[in-house]
């Protein structure tokens, strides 16, 4: 009897040991970071390794939202790159079966957003009819132009032209042959935001030996990094994706959406900061070379840009400070030859 008593209790305590042990998986929470004076979204989100896109999602704050001394943020985890799952352990906390149910769920949105769209309604939502269908506006700092791309389904001859010198290098001033199907692109991603503005961050880069990604389309005249203001860049990245034969690349810490024509479509996320190599955390498509340059590329340019016209004043400003200078000293030394 006392035997059969022994081995009854020890029965239950093997069977509570599962019990015990699911308890304990979602007992635990999330990684919390508690802001303090002169922090930025960016600074936090650099320090932790996640994207500043995840570290929105993950607390319901946008980009712009500004954050104080001793508020508290949830951290998105490294299986979380899009921070869905830190958002719904945020909301909802751990809670038995409940809790799990609601990390599959977000899982499973973090998997959509890989896969596909991860929203449609978003992009109708900023989606509007075109006044002029085919019309295009495009900015960069290379110049401007607005014209129509396509008539009656056809690339004018003044869009090969002028999107060709809009799309130019900023570094170098050269040109090159935009492709048909990119400039068709770019007309119908415009129709489909209702003809806004295109702002160009950067086409057509001769082939220089230090960028990171050695088979670039930006290379070729094939490829544009590019924004649309009053477009969520992640509205904008879903809408191209739905496009044929395109390869679509996702910058959560840079300015732009890169779009470029190949045979066969892909898609990539690229972590990386201004300056810095890519730090892809998903690939996917089918071709051997996936990716283009990422925005360390196009960051770098820009900062290269900046930094070229900041000497290029500093140097004006010296030259008319000494040009002063010198007709100061002239006027000085006028009265001793009378």
């Amino acid at each position: 009897m006392r035997c059969f008593g022994a081995l009854l209790v020890l029965a239950l305590s093997l069977l509570s040991l599962p019990v015990l042990a699911a308890g304990g998986r979602h007992a635990d929470k999330p990684r919390i970071h508690v802001v303090y004076r002169g922090q930025t979204l960016g600074m936090i989100a650099k320090r932790y390794h996640v994207s500043i896109s995840a570290l929105c999602r993950a607390n319901g704050l946008r980009r712009s939202s500004p954050i104080k001394p001793q508020q508290k943020l949830v951290i998105p985890g490294p299986d979380d790159p899009d921070g869905f799952r830190a958002r719904a352990e945020a909301e909802h906390g751990h809670s038995g079966a409940h809790a799990g149910r609601r990390a599959s769920m977000s899982t499973a949105a973090t998997q959509r957003s890989r896969s596909g769209p991860t929203s449609s309604a978003s992009s109708h939502r900023y989606a509007r009819r075109p006044r002029r269908r085919g019309y295009l506006v495009l900015r960069s700092g290379a110049g401007a132009w607005r014209g129509y791309a396509v008539r009656h389904g056809k690339l004018t001859r003044s869009a090969e032209q002028q999107v060709s010198r809009v799309l130019s290098s900023w570094r170098t001033g050269k040109k090159a042959t935009i492709h048909p199907r990119l400039i068709k692109m770019l007309a119908q991603v415009s129709d489909h935001f209702g003809g806004r503005p295109i702002r160009v961050v950067s086409g057509f880069r001769p082939y220089r030996p230090t960028q990171y990604t050695p088979h670039s389309r930006h290379n070729l005249g094939q490829a544009v990094d590019f924004r649309i203001p009053g477009v969520p860049n992640e509205v904008l990245r879903d809408y191209c994706r739905t496009l044929p034969r395109v390869g679509c690349g996702y910058y959560p810490n840079s300015s732009f959406v890169h779009m470029d024509v190949r045979s066969i479509s892909a898609y990539w996320i690229d972590l990386a900061g201004p300056g810095k190599p890519p730090r892809y955390t998903y690939v996917g498509g089918s071709e051997t070379t996936h990716t283009d340059e990422g925005a360390a590329d196009s960051q770098a340019d820009a900062a290269s840009k900046k930094t070229r016209q900041h000497e290029m004043g500093h140097r004006t400003h010296h030259r008319h400070h000494r040009g002063s200078s010198d007709t100061h000293s002239r006027s000085h030394q006028t009265p001793q030859h009378h």
